[in-house]
């Protein structure tokens, strides 16, 4: 019988599919006001051996054989392990699920801005071909704020840096994470990221405030304002109106977002304006409905 392998927290919501492998345990950061998801689960920040790692895999082997056609390596940041572990990891995966065609991991910006480019193309030749990366903000502010341990600047060096070792980067811009003070900030700064960067992904996730979020403090002292669900989507369409990064795919994939928006800049740009106007034009007791719909299924 084979051993039950460790699971992971979260994981995308592209990666549904994905065979799962659990490389670390927690964030070694998990500092991030929004955040907080691995302190609600209890799990606390560990580093894995070879071998655990290794036997889970052989695990999953035994239970599913090789059918899947993707995998995803968590938990939240796998990308500052060292580099000869990762290249370990994924040449074993690799080999024992060989009709893998794409591996994918989360990985922080300052992480990434920590991994030379040789070190990047060595992960990249060992089979990993894409990184979720939570750019959440370009501003640098909001960032602080939040205390996401990273700037704008090194969002754009380590983007490129990714993309020039052959990796694709998915991007994710949290709508209401400037709150109602610095929107205008988070989306032109964000908008500045993206256009440099040019990921092949833009992910779009609302901020969801939970009841024992770390912004709670922030907003009973007024530092923090959150933004309205029209403010939200009035976000996602100004970051659309900004954004000339050609050949990068918008996706609003996420059951908590007020709207879905799907396609390629810049091909797609009007039509995803569009389609954000048009909501914003719908009566205001049509949208309240629609809010008040999305948020009772989340």
């Amino acid at each position: 019988m084979a051993a039950i392998p460790e699971q992971l927290i979260i994981r995308p919501p592209s990666e549904a599919k994905s065979l799962l492998i659990k490389v670390v345990r927690g964030c070694n950061w998990n500092r991030c006001l929004f955040c907080g998801i691995y302190d609600l689960y209890g799990q606390t920040y560990s580093l894995r051996s070879l071998e655990e790692v290794k036997r889970d895999i052989d695990a999953l082997l035994e239970i599913h054989g090789d059918t899947y056609d993707t995998a995803f390596l968590g938990d939240a940041n796998p990308m500052d392990l060292e580099t000869g572990f990762l290249v370990q990891v994924i040449r074993y995966l690799r080999e024992k699920f060989p009709s893998l065609k794409r591996v994918t991991a989360y990985g922080r910006t300052s992480s990434l801005w920590k991994k030379t480019a040789s070190e990047l193309k060595e992960i990249h030749d060992a089979g990993l071909d894409r990184i979720h990366v939570g750019m959440e903000s370009g501003s640098n502010r909001i960032l602080a704020f939040h205390k996401k341990g990273a700037s704008k600047v090194q969002h754009i060096e380590a983007g490129i840096k990714v993309k020039d070792a052959g990796i694709e980067i998915s991007f994710y811009f949290l709508t209401g994470l400037g709150g109602r003070l610095w929107w205008e900030e988070h989306v032109k700064e964000s908008a500045d990221v993206v256009n440099a960067v040019r990921p092949q992904f833009l992910r779009v996730r609302r901020l969801w405030i939970h009841p024992a979020s770390r912004l709670i403090p922030k907003i009973e002292s007024g530092e923090f304002v959150p933004q309205t669900p029209e403010g939200t989507v009035r976000e996602l369409g100004e970051l659309i109106e900004r954004l000339d990064a050609e050949g990068t795919i918008i996706a609003s994939d996420h059951a908590n977002n007020y709207i879905q928006v799907y396609g390629r800049l810049m091909k797609d740009k009007k039509e995803m304006l569009d389609y954000v106007n048009a909501f914003l034009e719908l009566p205001a007791e049509v949208k309240e409905n629609h809010y008040r719909n999305v948020l009772s299924v989340i």
